[in-house]
Parts: C-alpha cells; structure tokens; sequence
C-alpha cells in the first residue's frame, strides 16, 4: 500500500504538526531551525503499511477510520529535490528508535510514492554511541538536535 502524505508543508512552516507530542514538538523546532532550510516541504504523521486492524464487516466510512487509525505512522517526512528524508523524532532515542525508523523504511520501499532515493533518519536529544554506530551501519542518519 502506497504511503499516506499528509497536505505538504512549506520547510519554514513554524505550526504545531498535528498528533505531534510535546516531547516530539522541541526535537522537531530544534530540527527545523537547523536543517528546514534544506527541503522543499515537509509532511507529518504519514501513513506507511497496511492497515493492522481489518473490519470487514463495517460501512465503509468505518473502514477508512478504522484503516488509518491502524497503519504505522512516520512522525515527518521531508522531501528534498532527488530525495526523501523519513524521520522519527525520539527523545532519549535507543533500539526501539532504529526498529520504528527501519520498519517505516522497509514499508515505504514496497510500494514507493517515486523513484527518490528514501533516507531514514533519527532525531534526538541523546548521544549513545553505540547506536551512533548502529545507526552508521545500517546507513541510518543520526541526528543530535
């Protein structure tokens, strides 16, 4: 299933991004001060996956809640001109930061919205080098905001 894309953004939109926890808003104002500058736009709590939850029985409004309420969600995507950056905003990030990020990259790759290269990228408040290094390995961008 294709990924959901949330209106776009324009990268120096200074809103609250809706569903954004408080904890997420001061990585991603931090983020955007820093890299905005860098996209075209910005999309947030995009839909990745199929639906978790299956209702078959329900009319169909129902069934598009229900589908959008149980498939796995990026907190931002950024999209530059030849690339799109999906990235997961988590303070204090550990393992479970590269799993969400690895999933959400895994799920865009089945079913691309273009031929863009996909980047995944983790944005904390926290230095663990051990998952600096994880994160090199498996090309994952780390970012200390």
């Amino acid at each position: 299933m294709k990924p959901k894309l949330t209106d776009p953004l324009p990268s120096d939109w200074a809103g609250y991004p809706p569903q954004m926890s408080a904890n997420d808003m001061a990585l991603w104002i931090r983020f955007r001060d820093e890299y905005a500058k860098e996209f075209k736009q910005f999309y947030f709590n995009c839909q990745v996956g199929d639906p978790i939850l299956e209702a078959p029985d329900l009319e169909e409004e129902m069934q598009r809640v229900v589908e959008a309420v149980s498939r796995r969600r990026i907190d931002a995507v950024g999209e530059k001109e030849l690339e799109w950056w999906l990235i997961e905003l988590r303070a204090n990030a550990g393992p479970g930061a590269i799993g969400s990020i690895l999933t959400y990259k895994a799920l865009w790759e089945e079913d691309p919205p273009d031929k863009k290269l996909v980047t995944p990228v983790i944005v904390t408040d926290y230095t663990d080098k051990n998952l600096v290094r994880v994160c090199s390995s498996l090309n994952i961008v780390y970012l200390l905001v």
